[in-house]
């Protein structure tokens, strides 16, 4: 199965690509920004047409706030893909639990809920945009994202690798307010793209997720069992609004296929890869954003 994975020194596209080059039967074509700018439609036709791809993997991103700007971007990349959809066999992209409208409470939200408003935000209107258009395509599979760890994640950034690098560094671990969250191991979100690879999905939207949900606090507790005993700071009282899912749609359709590993076994991993790299953690970093 030959591929285009474009987004391969991202997150998610780092984490794919290695994952898939690992797998038999699969050819990776993984051009970078230089080769290829996804923005340009004529320069993305022509590698298309060239290419023959059987899938492409649109991991496409940018590490920067989620304003005006990036929402159009982000469209604009989608529809310059999703526009020649019939020189590749499919197309697999990440969406978010945004779309949904994160003025409303997100709680167990299922992919029935989708349109029941429309997002207020620039950022969930641009995904609701594009999921609308997966939806009425033939070949566009929509993997709607909520929270997502992993390796290659911005460390200083994210919470549970900032929770277990300021742990690996003896900081105590901050909380701005507590929130129930439902997190993803990027591993396990490379097992759910190998079967839309390797299927024909029943439908053409899932929330890819875990389906559960976990205080941050319980969260930067598990961290301090397997680092250190560090404090954790609260800022604020009370709770964030949840923001969770349902996700039977594609842990039934997947059904021996699904496996989703516990959030312990998921940090440990995580440990350990973080304390491999401890040198390249930056304590500046971690106090100073």
């Amino acid at each position: 199965m030959k591929l285009l994975l474009l987004g391969k020194t991202g997150f998610v596209g780092r984490n794919l690509f290695e994952y898939l080059a690992r797998l038999d039967g699969f050819e990776i074509d993984a051009p970078g920004h230089s080769e290829l700018d996804v923005l340009d439609e004529a320069s993305v036709f022509a590698r298309l047409r060239q290419g023959s791809y059987d899938a492409v993997l649109n991991c496409l991103d940018r590490h920067a706030v989620a304003d005006a700007s990036y929402a159009e971007e982000r469209l604009r990349m989608f529809h310059n893909l999703a526009h020649h959809r019939d020189l590749y066999g499919k197309m697999i992209y990440f969406g978010s639990g945004a779309e949904y409208g994160r003025q409303l409470p997100l709680k167990s939200v299922h992919e029935c809920d989708f349109g029941r408003v429309i997002p207020s935000d620039s950022y969930g209107f641009a995904l609701y945009q594009m999921s609308e258009f997966s939806l009425m395509s033939e070949n566009i599979y929509n993997l709607r994202l909520f929270g997502i760890f992993g390796k290659y994640e911005l460390w200083n950034r994210r919470f549970i690798s900032n929770c277990i690098c300021k742990a690996l560094c003896g900081f105590p671990l901050t909380i701005r307010q507590d929130r129930v969250m439902d997190y993803l191991d990027v591993a396990d979100l490379c097992s759910m793209v190998e079967w839309v690879l390797r299927n024909q999905p029943k439908h053409h939207a899932y929330n890819a997720t875990s389906g559960k949900g976990y205080l941050l606090s319980e969260l930067a507790d598990v961290v301090t069992h397997r680092v250190s005993t560090v404090p954790i700071f609260i800022a604020r009282d009370g709770f964030a609004q949840e923001y969770t899912s349902n996700n039977d749609l594609i842990s039934h359709e997947m059904s021996g296929a699904y496996k989703v590993r516990s959030i312990e076994e998921s940090i440990d991993s995580l440990v350990d890869f973080y304390r491999q790299h401890s040198l390249e953690i930056d304590k500046e970093q971690l106090l100073y954003q």
